[in-house]
């Protein structure tokens, strides 16, 4: 070969050095708007920018972006039952579990004592029952409404109709339910058993397990209905929220298995993971229910079959729990 004749280039070795050395070009494509996060409908998350710092310091964000509103909310949400939740236990305890071993409300009376310094103590009521449960309803409404109009952004609605079906609020759990429904139940019981007696008397120290039974011999029917839907609301909704909170994912609703598709992926394939996975599915649901429907039973045996059946108070005890049901707000003439 002539030495003139110019050397063989190695094609690949040229190509991968002019590739080294391209600088990379960012694509300018406005895909949507930067402010949405991705949750909210974005197609691409967006980069985390850096925040400038101020003597030595990170200059503080001003308001929250969807994502914190939803860990905010979640937070608030969960957090606001630990203090209803000792309370209920403590209440069942007096109100169910001790009459079923004492047969009797009077012998049952003395131990109210260890739940009236929690919700007759000046503020302590509040602090401990009230706040945290208007903390738990506002947010639990904030945090639906929040979710259900992103889902209606995220898809694109225009119209009422489309937001309302893409919204959370047609497809309401049975764990949200049972909170629904327990919120003006509970609202009842307070006026009755809390506002009421404030009114009248000055104070609730007078109310217990007796004026409870009195209220039930005189309207029956009206109050063995209430604590029915009272005390299973409450139940479920309290031991379906915890089992939540733990990672049981159950709601208390149990998926027909008509309903399951059978072109899924998992019909197919058939794996082992899906089969142990519905297993799991079907343990949890069965207990976290059991634990429910144990609760709700012996809360209502103690609370409906003993205390429900004491009867009719006498004497001046009587006349004044006469006269405070009688002055109950609105169904006071049914009572």
């Amino acid at each position: 070969m002539d030495s003139r004749d110019p050397k063989p280039v190695d094609i690949d070795a040229k190509s991968i050095i002019s590739m080294q050395e391209l600088d990379p070009s960012p694509v300018h494509e406005d895909l949507g708007d930067p402010s949405v996060e991705l949750g909210a409908g974005e197609y691409f998350p967006r980069p985390e920018e850096k925040r400038s710092r101020t003597c030595g310091f990170p200059r503080p964000v001003l308001g929250l972006r969807p994502h914190r509103w939803d860990a905010l909310l979640s937070g608030l949400q969960k957090y606001s039952t630990y203090p209803p939740t000792v309370f209920s236990f403590l209440h069942f305890v007096n109100t169910s579990l001790i009459p079923l071993a004492t047969r009797s409300v009077p012998a049952s009376e003395s131990y109210l004592l260890l739940t009236r310094p929690i919700y007759q103590a000046p503020g302590l009521e509040h602090i401990f029952l009230t706040i945290p449960i208007i903390t738990h309803i506002v947010s639990g409404i904030a945090l639906r409404n929040i979710r259900g109009s992103r889902r209606a952004r995220l898809y694109g609605a225009e119209t009422r109709a489309q937001r309302s079906l893409l919204s959370s609020w047609p497809r309401v759990s049975l764990q949200a339910r049972a909170g629904y429904i327990l919120a003006p139940l509970l609202c009842l019981h307070v006026l009755v058993n809390r506002a009421t007696p404030l009114l009248i008397e000055g104070g609730s120290s007078g109310v217990g397990l007796g004026y409870v039974a009195h209220g039930i011999a005189r309207s029956p029917v009206f109050w063995n209905i209430f604590y029915l839907m009272f005390v299973t609301s409450s139940v479920w909704h309290f031991v379906g929220g915890w089992a939540t909170w733990m990672g049981w994912r159950v709601t208390t609703a149990r998926t027909d298995r008509r309903h399951t598709s059978k072109g899924s992926l998992e019909g197919l394939l058939g794996s082992s993971e899906s089969v142990d996975r519905t297993r799991r599915q079907r343990k949890m649901w069965w207990t976290v229910n059991g634990i429910a429907v144990a609760g709700a039973a012996f809360w209502l045996a103690g609370a409906l079959g003993i205390v429900g059946r004491a009867g009719l108070a006498a004497g001046w005890e009587a006349q004044g729990w006469n006269n405070m049901y009688s002055h109950v707000p609105v169904i006071g003439a049914w009572l």
